[in-house]
């Protein structure tokens, strides 16, 4: 009996670590001396724990597309934030503001999302200005 129940207890330990590892710090991972300001079509949304994340083609002067995977907040913090699941859909036009990742990849966090008609999203409301 006593070996289950540390067994058991260890199980416990085990499951409650895993979401932890899973999360990072955006301090780590993000430099916020390496500000980003991309305009690109979004090609895929990711509502997925812990973080959201978008994707877009952005057209480089040379005319080379490359892709960039932006984060955003968890979901459950963007829908208290009256975000929906199609606030960003797949084809949008955005310009997206934000810190890239610190090894340099096409990875950044973003901090406003702007539309062609003016509406931008933020990490703490949906929309804000624009028609």
């Amino acid at each position: 009996m006593r070996g289950m129940l540390s067994f058991c207890a260890a199980a416990v330990l085990v499951a409650g670590a895993a979401p932890a590892l899973a999360h990072h710090s955006g301090a780590a991972e993000f430099d916020s001396t390496k500000k980003i300001d991309l305009t690109g079509v979004v090609t895929k949304m990711e509502w997925v724990n812990p973080h959201a994340h978008f994707y877009i083609d952005v057209k480089g002067p040379d005319g080379k597309v490359t892709n960039w995977n932006l984060e955003l907040a968890s979901p459950s913090i963007l829908i208290r934030n009256g975000w929906k699941r199609d606030s960003v859909k797949e084809g949008d036009t955005v310009t997206v503001t934000g810190s890239q990742a610190r090894d340099g990849s096409n990875l950044g966090i973003a901090q406003t999302i702007i539309f062609p008609d003016g509406r931008k999203l933020n990490f703490l409301s949906a929309y804000e200005g624009g028609k």
